[in-house]
């Protein structure tokens, strides 16, 4: 992060008084910290601070300190003086929940995706680090802002969801000197983690279904959450989010999916990989996106057909035979 982008970023805060904090859709715990670590900050600049996301917040991050403050809306009445755009890669991942030219007189787009677009007014985009936290964190030091307690536990929440607490290959020692420098300010880690992998009968429930119809060819590793899945067990969408690395974490398995039926009756596909293989472009194939070892995207298709047309994708591009063959595989589903 440049001296420019620092300077550049306190002067659009110094000269708003009003300003949209927001992030992608289907919002995850490194938007949410990182923007729950911003309210906090300007809220006690005397700014008007809102943090609206298209999608609900998830319920895994209701303990965090201002969590009540982050609102959801499908479209936003009025206007701003600042908007700043967090973890998205083009703007298009927000939700069209503004009119950006219309209602906001500067934007910040702050991210650390490849491929970003650059599509704000102010661009803070670093794809080599590990969490847009990293990024917030270096904002607030140089800019010379204290970080208390409340902005520590939610930085370090963008941290450990961003690096699988710490087990991917994103984590640095510039994460590990960071999360150090959070933990003396008072940040318990044992406590934050007891929150955001915790588990509840009824998502244990649905753990037990989604591990019934694991399945395993070669190096691939994947399983489904439908609609029916989510009613009978009595567990909200948002407690699914770490079933992914279950499944990443089986030795074999160095690309895993999770496809998941949403309200709208398409499959979110998520993906996480290990030893090198890129995700990222798997999920630019369904107009998705992300990052090389965890990606996603969402497919207008039936759970059957979006499971053959990823797998299919996937098995091309790891080359583990001709197509033939892998559709040999597929008869056995």
């Amino acid at each position: 992060m440049t001296e420019k982008e620092i300077a550049s970023f306190g002067n659009i805060i110094n000269n708003s008084k009003k300003i949209l904090i927001t992030t992608h859709i289907n919002p995850d715990g490194d938007g949410i910290g990182s923007g729950l670590a911003l309210i906090h900050k300007l809220k006690k600049m005397n700014k008007e601070v809102h943090f609206i996301n298209r999608d609900l917040l998830p319920k895994i991050y209701e303990f965090l300190p201002g969590s009540k403050k982050v609102k959801n809306q499908k479209k936003i009445k009025g206007n701003y003086d600042a908007a700043i755009i967090l973890e998205c890669p083009e703007i298009e991942r927000n939700g069209n929940i503004i009119d950006y030219k219309k209602q906001v007189k500067t934007t910040v787009n702050i991210d650390h995706h490849m491929g970003n677009t650059n599509f704000a007014d102010i661009n803070i985009v670093d794809p080599k680090a590990a969490a847009v936290g990293i990024q917030i964190f270096k904002l607030m030091k140089g800019l010379g802002w204290e970080i208390n307690k409340e902005v520590a536990d939610c930085i370090y929440v963008s941290i450990i969801t961003d690096t699988g607490s710490f087990r991917y290959s994103n984590t640095t020692s510039e994460v590990h000197t960071i999360a150090a420098e959070l933990l003396d300010i008072g940040v318990d880690p044992d406590f934050i983690a007891s929150e955001v992998y915790a588990t509840t009968k009824n998502s244990t429930r649905l753990f037990t279904e989604m591990l019934k119809r694991l399945k395993v060819i070669k190096n691939v590793g994947w399983s489904f959450i439908t609609k029916k899945m989510l009613k009978e067990s009595g567990a909200h969408e948002s407690e699914t989010d770490n079933f992914i690395n279950t499944i990443r974490a089986i030795k074999e398995v160095e690309v895993a999916i999770l496809f998941k039926e949403n309200n709208e009756g398409n499959i979110k596909a998520s993906f996480r990989s290990k030893n090198g293989i890129d995700v990222n472009l798997i999920a630019k194939k369904f107009g998705g996106g992300g990052h090389m070892h965890a990606s996603g995207c969402v497919i207008k298709e039936s759970m059957k057909k979006a499971e053959k047309m990823v797998l299919t994708e996937i098995f091309k591009y790891l080359k583990n035979g001709k197509k033939n063959e892998d559709n040999k595989m597929f008869k056995k589903f």
